[in-house]
């Protein structure tokens, strides 16, 4: 008798950022109370993540909880038990909610906040499903839990050459010292990960060391280490329609059931000469300045007054383009988790020779970019629309990845933020 064995390897789908659900708007997650900072713990910290969102055109309370797993350094769930990554419950419920008070249109806030509960670093996702049925999935962020053991040692520089095929890139170089993790396999056992503006969806992973020297690791002279330079992104102020207004908007339309915000039809900026201005670097915040009892105050983190206060606008946004584009055309930003949501996918109208499409957001200011979604890339591109210019202003995330002999599962020892 032959006895057969037959392994099977499981490979897991790559985890992105998500919303499931269409009528869920205004996702945020940061640390602590500034929703403009990115999420992440260290551990140990004495530190919270909170996760804010709504529910548009609901007026009762859904039943939604929340759990926290681990995932590898490529967002495919993690093979170890919860209870060896996290102190707590499973699972938890959102008990912190309200209702909109004084808008046209009708939502539902909900509030959480995550404790630092972990007992060891890696890269998280937060889920939140309905009643308790993680199949029933509603939104999902992505995350990590650093533990500083490594020293990082940044070198941003522009490209040099600023005609060709150059001209749009920004290149990094920098070192990582590993300190206390120092090796003889140290370049099977460490990698690197690069984000821009804090973005996921193009981030540059399996970033190996290009010299090995005896007490830290060099990287630079790779083509992964060439980003897209990108520009500065386009602002939308939705703080108030009173006061002041935006002055991208063309009209404004008013009723009992909502308002509409016709916007100045806009130009692609590929080709033209770069402008340099102040933006969030892709980022949100949500706002409000027409409430008369509070007229001079200042947003500190965030605006709790807006998160239940702050009304949603039908935004028509209008791009110009003689010929349609090869590729779906979307206003793209953090507000819509730099993810190809067909909710903020825009229509080309032939007769007025334009994309448009009427959006719904938050009252606050937003910062957005036109750009391409290029289904084989799985991937946005916004160079073909908006150009890229070496000068342009972005930050940068590198975060140090290590996975020894002996461990189990992906550790990040190490990050360091760069302008």
């Amino acid at each position: 008798m032959r006895l057969h064995i037959l392994f099977v390897n499981i490979v897991f789908a790559q985890l992105r950022d998500t919303i499931a659900e269409p009528q869920v708007y205004s996702l945020q997650f940061y640390r602590g109370n500034n929703t403009l900072s990115f999420p992440y713990l260290g551990l140990g910290e004495n530190q919270y993540l909170t996760l804010e969102f709504d529910e548009v055109g609901v007026e009762v309370p859904s039943d939604l909880w929340v759990r926290v797993y681990l995932c590898n350094k490529n967002w495919q769930p993690s093979t170890l038990p919860v209870a060896e990554y996290w102190n707590g419950y499973p699972q938890d419920r959102i008990t912190d909610f309200s209702p909109a008070y004084n808008t046209r249109i009708p939502y539902i806030h909900y509030l959480y906040r995550m404790e630092n509960r972990f007992m060891r670093s890696g890269f998280y996702v937060i889920e939140v499903f309905r009643e308790r049925e993680p199949s029933r999935l509603v939104l999902r962020r992505r995350f990590y839990v650093v533990e500083n053991l490594v020293r990082i040692l940044p070198n941003l520089q522009s490209a040099q050459v600023v005609t060709g095929a150059r001209q749009g890139l920004q290149t990094i170089a920098f070192k990582v010292f590993p300190t206390q993790l120092r090796s003889a396999q140290m370049y099977q056992e460490f990698s690197c990960i690069l984000l821009q503006n804090a973005r996921w969806d193009n981030a540059r992973t399996e970033l190996k060391p290009t010299f090995l020297h005896s007490d830290y690791m060099e990287y630079l002279f790779q083509p992964a280490l060439d980003m897209s330079a990108g520009v500065e992104f386009r602002m939308l102020d939705l703080r108030s329609l009173l006061r002041r207004r935006s002055f991208q908007v063309e009209r404004t339309l008013w009723s009992d059931t909502g308002i509409v915000i016709l916007l100045v039809p806009e130009r692609p900026r590929a080709g033209l000469a770069y402008t340099r201005q102040i933006d969030l670097n892709g980022r949100f915040i949500i706002q409000i300045q027409d409430v008369g009892m509070d007229t001079s105050r200042q947003w500190m983190g965030r605006d709790d007054m807006a998160a239940t206060q702050g009304d949603y606008f039908w935004v028509e946004f209008r791009l110009q383009a003689a010929t349609p584009y090869s590729k779906p055309l979307y206003v793209v930003g953090s507000f819509m988790q730099w993810s190809p949501d067909s909710r903020f996918e825009l229509y080309y109208d032939k007769e007025a020779a334009e994309y448009r499409r009427r959006i719904l957001l938050k009252q606050g200011v937003y910062d957005y970019l036109y750009a391409l979604w290029d289904e084989k890339k799985n991937a946005f591109d916004s160079d073909s629309v908006e150009g890229s210019y070496f000068e342009a202003e972005n930050t940068y995330t590198i975060i140090a990845v290590y996975r020894g002999f002996t461990d189990r599962e992906d550790r990040v020892v190490g990050h360091h933020w760069i302008n």
